[in-house]
């Protein structure tokens, strides 16, 4: 579809902006008002009042359709459908005003001509205020308008004439002029419309396609989400299953590094997907107490190796007591993550620190490196979005200086303070300041967590998950616990296992399934039969509807993959209450 031409959008403000019914008012009194009475002139004045009158009254009939017409057709039809009827109105109006100083030549009387020439005139620039915008209907009026009355000079100013001659000639080309001024302008108006809304359209196709994107993104860390926790999780189940049933001391710290290392696994997991909910700027992230020591333990273990093999120093300085902060885990692993980014790019040589400082009852995590350093810039100008400094440009191409802006939201989402000092040529300190929180009396570290013995339960658990990793590490991990255990993938084998007899007090089901099954419908199906048992949601899903459905209808869900530590202590309660539960 070819774009409008300028003369399709300005054809239609001619019918906007001519006001015909009230020049029909006024201009044939005052033009028969203004006759001499008697003779010919006055006979004349009526006839041209009363025809101007009668053609006044059909345009503002005409115009009704026009406007209508207008505003529904489409621009080349519409052209197509009024450049012929707009021409000869044109035209027509033109020999009617070129009729006028007929009049005043039949008077004789040099003030009328020279009145009813300046009323000629007059009419002739208000037409080019709205005629402009179609050029070619402004010839048809002008020219025989003033032709007409360029040859009317010598009767109407008999003695005059050689001075208002020169005048009825320069008159319109001057007039024209103007409304080819005019008229490139309303060109260049349309011009720079259509340029606009292409710029909106192409601005709109980019959101959509911006938006397909993210939720093809959404999507994908979705099904990455499931696929990645669900060997995670196997692994998590079958180092302590290991750990569990192991009798040699020798290997005890070789099956206790493995389930670190499955931790560390899953910290980095969360870490990457993470970054797609901190994305969504509608995402409620809830400020919680947390522990900066795991959190800098990670970003040691993350950044330590690019930092050697950038040839720099990198240290940790840990607080010298338990800190605790008032923070978003997630906000704050990426405000920091950036910054360690950004010192370890623009330190060509030296080192970086990261320390955690004391400071009345709050805590610094500052971040220092031996870099470039920069001038002091306007602070925000620092923090905006797509602003990189001179040297860093010069230092390293890449990057889009959007590092620092996301320092800033994170900081600003978990009202905390940043601030900052640099010396070109030495280096920066960038400082996070958070509110201290209360430290907790126990706080288990993963080391100990995961070498722990657990006590036996007892009891009976249906796991339905389609994994055979996470069943087969389920299976051996619960048997350890003195559990009796029965699995399920699907609906069929479910039901299969309470058709055998067997009564579980704790049903323990995934929610995504292999052959269409939905976990969330089976376990409310298993639940039914099983009016005294518990159920227990386990998955890898973070935005399913099944699992809004479950957390509203007030079941328990626990995200793989689950440390055994937390899983174990949820079916102890969750057996516990059974027994007390049970008849006898």
């Amino acid at each position: 579809m070819s774009d409008p031409s300028p003369r399709s959008e300005l054809l239609p403000l001619i019918g906007d902006r001519a006001s015909v019914e009230i020049a029909a008012l006024v201009l044939p009194p005052v033009v028969v008002a203004s006759t001499p009475a008697g003779g010919t002139a006055i006979v004349l004045a009526w006839v041209w009042a009363i025809a101007y009158g009668l053609s006044s009254l059909g345009v503002a009939v005409a115009r009704r359709r026009f406007r209508r017409e207008a505003a529904t057709l489409p621009p080349a039809d519409f052209v197509a459908r009024w450049e012929r009827p707009v021409s000869r109105i044109a035209l027509a109006f033109g020999i009617l005003w070129g009729l006028l100083p007929g009049v005043a030549a039949a008077s004789g009387v040099f003030e009328h001509a020279v009145f009813l020439y300046l009323v000629l005139a007059g009419t002739t620039v208000s037409t080019a205020a709205f005629a402009a915008a179609d050029l070619p209907f402004f010839a048809r009026f002008l020219v025989p308008a003033w032709t007409m009355a360029t040859a009317a000079v010598p009767f109407a100013f008999p003695t005059h004439w050689t001075i208002v001659l020169p005048l009825c000639l320069l008159f319109p080309w001057l007039v024209w002029r103007h409304a080819r001024t005019s008229n490139g302008f309303l060109v260049q108006q349309s011009r720079l419309k259509r340029q606009s809304e292409a710029l909106a359209l192409a601005h709109k196709e980019a959101r959509d396609v911006a938006k397909a994107a993210s939720r093809e993104k959404s999507l994908f860390l979705a099904t990455a989400s499931h696929d990645l926790r669900q060997p995670l999780y196997a692994l998590t189940l079958t180092a302590q299953a290991a750990l569990q049933r192991n009798q040699d001391a020798a290997l005890r710290p070789l099956l206790v590094d493995i389930s670190q290392a499955a931790g560390h696994v899953n910290d980095l997991l969360n870490a990457l997907l993470d970054v797609s909910a901190l994305d969504s700027r509608s995402a409620e992230l809830a400020l919680q107490p947390m522990a900066l020591a795991p959190l800098l333990s990670e970003l040691h273990e993350r950044f330590q190796p690019e930092a050697h093999a950038r040839g720099l120093d990198w240290r940790i300085r840990g607080p010298e007591a338990p800190a605790w902060v008032v923070a978003e885990p997630m906000l704050l692993r990426r405000a920091l993550a950036n910054l360690l980014h950004n010192a370890l790019r623009y330190t060509p040589r030296g080192g970086v620190l990261l320390a955690v400082r004391r400071r009345g009852d709050d805590w610094a995590v500052e971040v220092w490196d031996t870099g470039i350093g920069m001038a002091a810039p306007k602070r925000e100008a620092l923090f905006s979005e797509f602003h990189r400094g001179d040297d860093a440009a010069r230092l390293t191409g890449d990057g889009q200086g959007l590092g620092l802006s996301v320092v800033r939201d994170c900081v600003r989402r978990m009202e905390a303070a940043i601030d900052w000092h640099s010396v070109p040529g030495r280096g920066s300190c960038f400082r996070i300041t958070l509110r201290g929180a209360t430290t907790p009396t126990t706080t288990p570290s993963r080391a100990a967590a995961a070498s722990h013995v657990f006590e036996r339960l007892g009891g009976r658990v249906l796991v339905v998950d389609d994994d055979l990793g996470v069943t087969r590490g389920l299976s051996h991990l619960l048997a350890q616990w003195g559990v009796d255990c029965r699995v399920a993938s699907d609906a069929a084998q479910a039901h299969a296992v309470l058709d055998a007899d067997f009564e579980p007090d704790v049903v323990m089901s995934d929610l995504r399934l292999r052959h269409d099954d939905g976990g969330y419908g089976l376990l409310q199906d298993l639940l039914d039969r099983l009016p005294l048992a518990r159920g227990l949601v386990v998955t890898g899903e973070h935005d399913l509807p099944d699992l809004r459905r479950a957390e509203a209808d007030g079941y328990l869900v626990l995200r793989k993959p689950v440390l055994p530590a937390s899983l174990h202590g949820v079916l102890r309660s969750m057996l516990a209450s059974r027994m007390l539960s049970s008849p006898g």
